[in-house]
C-alpha cells in the first residue's frame, strides 16, 4: 500500500475467529515470551500472515475473560529494516486452550512505535480489551488506533477508522477575523478568534485591513493526533481522551485545538465532554 494513502481508508473489518493449532502450538508457557520477542518473526503458519509478518509489540494479559493470562501480540506487515506497517493485526493465543484468534480492519496500517499497545476494559464487560495506536506520520500528525475484545476468544472492534475521524466538526471563515465553527452532532456553533494570524492573512490575501474576508475559506478538521485511555467517571471502565486539529490557510497554520471525552455506551462512542482552545498570540 502506498503510504500516502494512509489517511482515508474503508471501514470494512476483517475479524478471524478462534483457530485451534492443536500440535502446531507453542510448548509451554515458558518458552512463549522467547518467541514473541518484538521484532522477530512471527511464524505461526496456520494464521497465514505471510512471510513478511513481524511482532511490533507484546503484552501477557488476560484478555479472554477466564482469569488466565493471554499472549496479546501485535504483529505488523512489513520489510525486515523498515519500520513502516503496511498491515497491523492484534493476534491473542489463548493462555490455557492455546488457540488463536485475530483482529484487524481493511488498511490498518503505521510506523511501529515503542508503546503500540494498551490493555484496558473499554465496553464495561469487566474483561480487557485491546487498544492499538499506530502513527501515520504525515504532517498533521495523525494517529490510527483501533480497539478490539476478545471475550471468549471471539473477536469483536469496537474502535476503528470511523471512529479516528473524531469529533463531527465544520466551519468557515467569516468577516472580522473569525472562524465559525460548528460541533455537528451537539449543534452548537462557536466564533473562533483569528486575529493572532491577521498579519500573515492579509499577505495572503484571505483578508483585506478591515477585516473583510476576501475569499471563502474552510479550515482543515484533523482527525485524532492523540488518543489516551483514562478513567473519567470512577465506574472501572476506561474512557477516551481524543486531541484534533483544526488547521486554517494551511495544515502548519493550527487555530484551535479540541479535546474530547468519549465512552463506549449501548454498543457505540458517545461524547461525554469537548473543549476547544484559540490562539491570543502566535
Amino acid at each position: 500500500m502506498n503510504k500516502k494513502g494512509l489517511l482515508k481508508k474503508t471501514g470494512a473489518l476483517l475479524l478471524t475467529g478462534t483457530l485451534a493449532l492443536g500440535a502446531i502450538g507453542f510448548a509451554n508457557a515458558n518458552t512463549q515470551n522467547d518467541e514473541f520477542k518484538i521484532g522477530n518473526k512471527f511464524t505461526v503458519s496456520d494464521l497465514k500472515m505471510g512471510d513478511k509478518a513481524y511482532v511490533v509489540d507484546y503484552k501477557s494479559e488476560d484478555v479472554t475473560g477466564d482469569n488466565i493470562k493471554d499472549n496479546v501480540i501485535l504483529v505488523g506487515t512489513k520489510e525486515i529494516s523498515d519500520i513502516f506497517c503496511d498491515t497491523l493485526t492484534v493476534v491473542v493465543q489463548d493462555g490455557k486452550t492455546k488457540e488463536y484468534s485475530k483482529a484487524t480492519y481493511e488498511n490498518f496500517s503505521g510506523y511501529q512505535d515503542e508503546e503500540m499497545l494498551f490493555i484496558g476494559d473499554f465496553d464495561g464487560d469487566k474483561v480487557k480489551d485491546v487498544m492499538v495506536s499506530a502513527p501515520t506520520g504525515g504532517s498533521g500528525g495523525v494517529v490510527e488506533h483501533m480497539i478490539a475484545a476478545f471475550k471468549d476468544n471471539k473477536p469483536h472492534i469496537i474502535f476503528t477508522d470511523k471512529e479516528n475521524t473524531g469529533v463531527d466538526i465544520a466551519g468557515k471563515y467569516i468577516d472580522g477575523y473569525k472562524v465559525e465553527i460548528e460541533f455537528k452532532n451537539l449543534n452548537k456553533k462557536i466564533a473562533l478568534d483569528v486575529s493572532a494570524n491577521k498579519k500573515s492573512y492579509k499577505e495572503e490575501g484571505i483578508y483585506n485591513d478591515n477585516g473583510k474576508l476576501l475569499k471563502e475559506l474552510k479550515p482543515w478538521i484533523n482527525p485524532f493526533s492523540k488518543l489516551e485511555a483514562i478513567e473519567y467517571d470512577g465506574d472501572g471502565t476506561f474512557e477516551l481522551r481524543g486531541y484534533q486539529k483544526i488547521a486554517g490557510s494551511c495544515n502548519a497554520d493550527t487555530i484551535s485545538y479540541v479535546e474530547s471525552i468519549l465512552k463506549f455506551e449501548n454498543n457505540k462512542w458517545n461524547t461525554k465532554e469537548i473543549q476547544y482552545s484559540t490562539f491570543l498570540v502566535k
